[in-house]
């Protein structure tokens, strides 16, 4: 993180020499906490209602569980992200990601080494590149010969130390937008953490410890880009913002009871995309709502590949609800979460921490020259 914080440091010199202008950051500090980019985990609109596996929706029972559980590995990945300056109106960003895949093993955890995968750790500046901006130009030029390198479109991280264009993909981005030029940036962001985690599965379904055995992963958030032939992976949606059912079938949702599922669906929103990444869906109630919270508190989505059963289904559920001992307290969203997940963001936040003050110090040095 030190030789990262040095790169940035003479590339911003690099780029004084060239009459480029810097103005400190606002001293705002983590974005991510600003809620800039944020989305939701939930993503997409609804497009015509669900599509619907088991007939009329409705709520079933999955059954009661036994305690056991084929989820033996879990994957995360956690982002600080930072405007440490500015030129004129266009935000300079820098950010860390990271994802990790624990197993537990014999109630123990233990973070799983995958050879020739990604890195654990990533690193990036983001800046629009592509607004046609010469300052902005000059210092891109100076961060690519301090050595960051960039990043192709849907190639996996490859590097620790990357340089992203915020607006490579954006039509006629505005330069003088600075709130969507950190909305631009901030989505890049998760892209970029996204696109480690599916690195990291991708992996994970060709490691030899996985291949031939029953174990499963449990993803935080959406499978994405996963093999079609791998079923031995779910993903776990923990926050409903966009509800799939409308109209009369919402009061099916709304009025869940606490370890009962909805019947199966396919996102309506999942119609736009090709068959092999649509997934079979149905939501869950962990607990009963919380005080304070709505009726849409404690409720999870669930993602299975298409094509699971009904009996499916129920067993994962069971899988699922097993997992409700021991609490993922003090994490507020602990109603729909499990703990083992929120033991991989406790693991991994620690390698962001050395990130934000390595981050705050470049904006003050900013600061102190007066931007410059």
């Amino acid at each position: 993180m030190r030789d990262f914080a040095a790169r940035i440091d003479r590339a911003l010199s690099s780029a004084r020499k060239h009459g480029v202008r810097f103005s400190a950051g606002a001293g705002a500090g983590d974005m991510e906490m600003q809620g800039l980019g944020k989305g939701t985990e939930d993503e997409g609109l609804p497009v015509g209602g669900p599509d619907h596996l088991e007939g009329r929706p409705g709520w079933r029972d999955p059954g009661v569980p036994d305690g056991s559980s084929k989820l033996c590995y879990f994957l995360d990945g956690v982002q600080s992200t930072r405007e440490i300056g500015r030129i004129g109106a266009v935000p300079i960003v820098v950010t860390t990601v990271a994802a990790t895949i624990i197993n537990r093993c014999d109630r123990r955890f233990s973070r799983v080494g995958i050879e020739e995968g990604p890195p654990v750790v990533v690193r990036a500046v983001i800046l629009p590149n592509s607004i046609g901006d010469e300052k902005v130009a000059a210092l891109w030029e100076a961060l690519t010969s301090s050595g960051l390198v960039g990043l192709e479109p849907g190639e996996d991280p490859h590097h620790p130390d990357l340089l992203l264009d915020s607006t490579e993909y954006a039509a006629n981005p505005d330069p003088s937008d600075y709130v969507g030029l950190r909305e631009s940036a901030m989505v890049r962001v998760r892209t970029l953490r996204e696109r480690l985690e599916t690195a990291l599965l991708r992996r994970w379904e060709t490691d030899d410890r996985v291949l031939g055995g029953d174990d499963w992963i449990a993803v935080d958030g959406q499978l994405r880009d996963i093999k079609e032939s791998n079923r031995r992976a779910v993903g776990l949606i923990k926050s409903v913002a966009r509800p799939e059912f409308t109209g009369e079938e919402i009061g099916v949702l709304l009025d869940l009871e606490p370890g009962m599922r909805t019947t199966s669906f396919v996102p309506g929103w999942q119609r736009e995309l090709p068959p092999n990444e649509r997934r079979t869906s149905w939501y869950m109630r962990m607990w009963p709502p919380q005080s304070g919270a709505d009726a849409l508190g404690s409720l999870m989505r669930v993602e299975a590949q298409r094509g699971t059963s009904a009996e499916e289904v129920d067993e994962i559920s069971r899988w699922i609800l097993a997992e409700k001992a021991p609490l993922a307290k003090p994490d507020s969203r602990w109603p729909a979460m499990i703990y083992p997940i929120q033991y991989v963001e406790k693991v991994l936040k620690p390698t962001v921490q050395g990130s934000e003050r390595a981050f705050a110090r470049l904006e003050r040095g900013l600061a102190a020259n007066g931007g410059n």
